[in-house]
């Protein structure tokens, strides 16, 4: 007749409902035990968290060195400065006290998690303990998982496609405080999102959600994660679908995990599959496509200076730059260089080129050859001694000292020096000197003096 009642003085083993009869003796407190012991809980997080603030104060740079690393990825793939802004003199301040706020919170997320749990395990019976003591070490390390997956992958492809759309002739302005919003929002975000499975297997084990519930609401939680995604990410939709994407696959693990079924995972490997497929695109036609200045066959040292950039960055495994950008070859550096509206040049070695626009470019120094497609608008080539326009055809240019060579190899162009146009006919070669051409001029005053001490010469 169900449970029998057991005499415990005669060594007899105890039943379920007994041991959860001693268990509630066990624990039972006051109210007034269990306000202490929150209060305690609590006085030692917030020590742990101010700990750890001071230690993250002490390597601010450094930390923000590392936050800076997706904007840097992104601005670098466009060709801009990598560098913050900041708009008044107590913006940086906030800011890294944010920055080491948000730190120190990740870095003290383990203890303040061990003394939740040393509170709430008070009230719960030991198979609820068993739960709870698997579920929080697993947490910590999804939590960590969906940090670095906003880090590496969504917020550097999500700058870089917001700062893309951007297109040419318009310069960004970065503060510190909102890219450490931006950023540790994200992240922290992502990090919680990344409990999904974890907390819907917490809640069928104890009975209070079963998993046919989890899938009778599908629908309604994938609009709920499109909304999710749209409140913590900004509105574009590039970004919104990879913090979506996750999530569902999120859900449907945490169904197949609540539930395992044959059909549950051939459900989940399919989302899972067609969803590395699209981001695999995604990753190869951020990480390949063409720029507006596109380097091709580079060799030796090629150095860039971004639009409004102050110094000077080596060229590694980057090969694409946005308009208004500067390349400089070193003594045994060359390359080619292919641009928009069928425009291409070559940069021999100690060259110097801006890239103003598809349609323009100044020669300030060496040695280039430049093809051109036909073109209804002609291509500007500026150099320090004269312009260059031409429509169609490849002609070399050699900025010298004091005069700019310029040789037809095919096609033709026109010459523009000192208000004079002078056309270049294929297979030939013209001087363009301002103020014509240099001569010795020492000899000249030396010669004049000697015609002046002697006046029967003249």
């Amino acid at each position: 007749m169900g449970l029998c009642k057991i005499q415990r003085g005669r060594g007899v083993e105890k039943t379920d409902k007994d041991e959860i009869i001693d268990e509630i003796g066990n624990i039972r407190m006051s109210l007034g035990a269990h306000l202490e012991e929150l209060r305690r809980r609590i006085i030692y997080s917030m020590v742990a968290v101010v700990f750890c603030f001071i230690l993250c104060w002490l390597f601010k740079v450094q930390i923000l060195d590392m936050a800076k690393r997706p904007h840097k990825f992104a601005m670098e793939k466009v060709g801009l400065s990598t560098e913050l802004q900041v708009l008044s003199y107590q913006e940086g301040f906030y800011a890294y006290m944010k920055l080491c706020f948000i730190t120190a919170v990740f870095l003290s997320y383990p203890f303040v998690i061990y003394q939740i749990w040393k509170f709430v395990s008070a009230g719960l019976y030991k198979k609820e303990q068993r739960y709870v003591l698997i579920f929080l070490p697993v947490s910590y390390m999804a939590f960590v998982v969906g940090g670095l997956f906003g880090y590496f992958l969504l917020i550097p492809f999500g700058l870089q496609f917001l700062i893309g759309i951007l297109g040419p002739g318009i310069q960004p302005i970065i503060t510190m405080k909102d890219y450490v919003s931006f950023v540790f929002m994200l992240t922290v975000a992502l990090g919680l999102v990344f409990q999904l499975p974890l907390i819907m297997l917490l809640l069928s084990k104890i009975g209070f959600i079963t998993p046919d519930k989890f899938i009778a609401w599908r629908k309604y939680a994938i609009l709920v994660i499109f909304i999710i995604a749209a409140v913590v990410t900004p509105p574009d939709p590039f970004t919104q679908s990879l913090t979506a994407a996750p999530m569902i696959v999120l859900y449907e693990l945490g169904i197949l995990i609540a539930k395992p079924t044959r059909r549950g995972f051939i459900f989940l490997g399919a989302i899972v599959g067609c969803g590395t497929l699209v981001l695999a695109a995604v990753y190869f036609y951020l990480t390949h496509r063409g720029g507006e200045i596109n380097l091709l066959n580079t060799r030796g040292e090629i150095h860039f200076l971004s639009p409004e950039g102050k110094d000077w960055m080596e060229v590694s495994n980057r090969t694409s730059f946005r308009n208004g950008t500067t390349l400089k070859t070193g003594s045994e550096g060359r390359t080619a260089v292919s641009m928009r509206k069928g425009v291409d040049l070559v940069m021999d070695s100690n060259t110097e080129v801006h890239c103003v626009d598809p349609l323009k470019i100044q020669l300030k120094s060496g040695q280039i050859i430049v093809s051109v497609k036909e073109l209804e608008v002609p291509l500007e080539i500026d150099t320090p001694n004269g312009r260059i326009r031409m429509n169609k055809g490849s002609v070399n240019i050699q900025a010298r000292d004091f005069a700019t060579v310029v040789t037809a190899i095919k096609g033709e162009a026109s010459l523009i020096v000192e208000g004079e146009e002078k056309k270049l006919l294929e297979g030939r070669q013209h001087k363009m000197a301002i103020g014509g051409e240099p001569v010795d001029v020492g000899s000249i005053i030396n010669w004049s003096e000697g015609v002046l001490a002697k006046p029967e010469m003249w």
